[in-house]
């Protein structure tokens, strides 16, 4: 299917306004089909789980924002797209956070990076360590044992454990 069949089809029970928005959007950032079909779906999901309209959940300030925003389509769709998840997936979201001021509060410092696994899926952290020479190599695993020893990184994988 193409892109204005995607439309077309997916949406003939959507409000003429909701309908309009959506193609404001595609306008804007030329998703493909793929894209469409799952900016449609994500939207139709939001919608239900909030009892409300996907016109609402377009008319979203910073969804609109995104549309008008510097750089290419595809990177304005990327973000666009990622908004959209945060909409979809408050409860995640919530969780991202927690994470995210969980690891500033281990303050490990610019040569120490922990990463979150994508989406909190599959309970992975990736470990980052940057050294000049051997002696701040030394610093950044003592830095890391520390943590360790303190049961920062113990917190944080129970943390993921509960996303």
């Amino acid at each position: 299917m193409t892109r204005d069949e995607i439309l077309a089809a997916r949406t003939a029970a959507w409000p003429v306004e909701a309908r309009s928005a959506l193609a404001a959007v595609v306008d804007a950032l030329r998703p493909s089909a793929h894209h469409l079909s799952d900016m449609i779906d994500w939207l139709d999901d939001i919608a239900i789980r909030d009892g409300t309209s996907p016109g609402v959940v377009l008319a979203d300030p910073d969804l609109r924002a995104l549309l008008t925003a510097g750089g290419s389509a595809p990177e304005r769709l990327k973000r666009w797209k990622e908004r959209l998840r945060r909409l979809r997936y408050p409860r995640l979201v919530a969780r991202e956070r927690v994470l995210a001021d969980h690891l500033r509060a281990m303050e490990c410092g610019p040569t120490v990076g922990i990463t979150p696994p994508p989406a909190l899926e599959g309970g992975v952290v990736t470990v980052t360590i940057r050294a000049r020479s051997a002696a701040e190599l030394a610093t950044a695993v003592e830095s890391l044992r520390t943590r360790i020893a303190r049961g920062d990184v113990d917190r944080l994988f129970a943390l993921l454990d509960e996303a």
